[in-house]
């Protein structure tokens, strides 16, 4: 049967207004997400700062407008670390992991600021079990270093120069960021002998670095081949 014109036309405005519809559906989402971005924006500058209750008011308008942000969740947890709100901070940090449990750039940043959360109110078995999962399931260097600093803030060198032992063990092999680590542990410790060897790791790994240089003279070493050492690499297990 024929199409007539009529029939045709009604089609070409349904496929319009159809058209239109998708078309202004794309528009307001679009528009939403980029108000929530804007908005965290705006957030993170009152953080750096200073201005605290303003960066909580701009964050938490970010998160109202698109609650599965991981990165506005992430930076409520900051600004309720700032306000030591440190539940709070929890809580926000807890769902931004949930949202984002493997970006290799944001996730280390979120369980960074997670354990300080837990850190804070003193929850300490819950911290050193949440802590050894990421030992466990992931096994990064940073994973190491984060454990290695909470267990030293607790009191116990012993079990924290273990952790920095294993970080320096699975590191890459030009990433000085371990020996660094541990050098700063050491110092804390007054141990002066095992800080320098340390900073004679990382000049080894990465000769060109200019903070261990920097580092290396404090303690009136001059950095280079004749002072660098080669980190031992013992058999070390998980």
């Amino acid at each position: 049967m024929a199409t007539s014109e009529s029939d045709t036309y009604r089609a070409a405005l349904v496929a319009l207004s159809v058209g239109l519809t998708l078309s202004l559906t794309l528009l307001l989402t679009t528009g939403c997400q980029n108000t929530a971005v804007n908005l965290r924006e705006d957030g993170r500058l009152a953080l750096n700062r200073g201005q605290v209750p303003l960066a909580l008011e701009k964050t938490q308008q970010a998160v109202d407008k698109d609650p599965s942000s991981a990165r506005s969740q992430y930076q409520l947890g900051l600004v309720f670390l700032e306000l030591n709100e440190n539940l709070q901070a929890q809580y926000a940090l807890e769902k931004a992991h949930a949202l984002r449990p493997d970006d290799r750039q944001l996730t280390p940043k979120i369980l960074d600021a997670l354990a300080e959360a837990l850190f804070r109110q003193d929850r300490m078995a819950n911290l050193f079990e949440f802590l050894d999962k990421q030992v466990k399931t992931s096994g990064t260097t940073r994973d190491f270093l984060r454990q290695g600093d909470y267990l030293a803030k607790a009191g116990d060198p012993d079990a924290a120069r273990l952790a920095y032992r294993k970080a320096a063990y699975f590191a890459d092999p030009k990433d000085p960021e371990p020996y660094l680590t541990i050098a700063d542990f050491y110092a804390s410790l007054g141990d002066q002998p095992n800080a320098v060897t340390a900073l004679r790791y990382a000049n080894y790994v990465d000769p060109g670095n200019l903070e261990v240089a920097e580092r290396l003279r404090r303690f009136d070493i001059v950095p280079g081949p004749t002072i660098a050492e080669a980190p031992p690499k013992p058999a070390l297990l998980r």
